[in-house]
């Protein structure tokens, strides 16, 4: 029918303007991220396992610490010398032994701890360079509001 097809003409218009609005976008401009694609989950992987392991080398995370993870709050990506993420999360430190009861390899979800008195929220960047052999760099962390954990972030 001639309205069925108005409909898929201004359907495959409108892609087509999002589609120049992407590529006419700033280059190096930041852009909101999708949460739900892999890249951007990969990246938020990757920052917690960096988190977690100059957590460790700063020996400010006790034995008995666990981070605790909150949600991810906002995620923006830029095309740098490969994509940078720019991830704020809310994130934490406990030591009570309920929330390490429920951990696993270290992390407890805001969802299995009650402990969320430590919770703030943090920005931290990553960026991904496939092709290189050393596929994560990792920038800068900041404290946003609540508890402060970028000492745990210095190398």
């Amino acid at each position: 029918s001639t309205q069925s097809t108005g409909v898929a003409l201004v359907s495959v218009c409108l892609a087509t303007e999002e589609k120049r609005e992407i590529v006419l976008g700033m280059p190096g401009g930041v852009y909101d991220a999708k949460l739900n694609s892999p890249a951007a989950q990969e990246a938020v992987k990757q920052a917690l396992g960096e988190f977690k392991a100059r957590a460790g080398k700063s020996g400010l995370l006790a034995s008995n610490d666990v981070i605790l993870v909150g949600d991810v709050v906002d995620i923006k990506t830029q095309v740098v010398a490969g994509q940078k993420f720019i991830i704020t999360i809310k994130l934490g430190v406990t030591s009570n032994s309920a929330c390490a009861a429920n951990a696993e390899h270290g992390f407890v979800s805001t969802a299995n701890c009650a402990d969320t008195e430590n919770l703030g929220t943090h920005s931290v960047e990553v960026i991904s360079q496939p092709w290189k052999t050393k596929k994560y760099l990792f920038g800068d962390f900041k404290d946003v509001e609540g508890p402060a954990l970028s000492s745990y972030w210095s190398e």
